[in-house]
């Protein structure tokens, strides 16, 4: 068996485990953003705003982000 071959017979478990780190990698990097979203989503739900009973979800969200009094 030469080297052609060898790497012909290995070439989808390389592959394989490089996609395998790949989607690994992408996963833990989106992992800030999940807890972002997280307390953005609670902030959001809690919010009563004083000045209007019926704050709509761009005041919510604008208050949450530090915006207003």
């Amino acid at each position: 068996m030469d080297l052609k071959d060898s790497i012909a017979s290995h070439a989808y478990v390389v592959l394989a485990t490089i996609s395998t780190f790949s989607l690994l990698a992408v996963s833990i990097s989106l992992l800030p953003v999940a807890k972002w979203a997280r307390i953005q989503n609670e902030c959001i739900e809690r919010t009563f705003r004083t000045e209007s009973n019926n704050a709509g979800i761009p005041t919510k969200v604008w208050s949450c982000n530090g915006g207003g009094d």
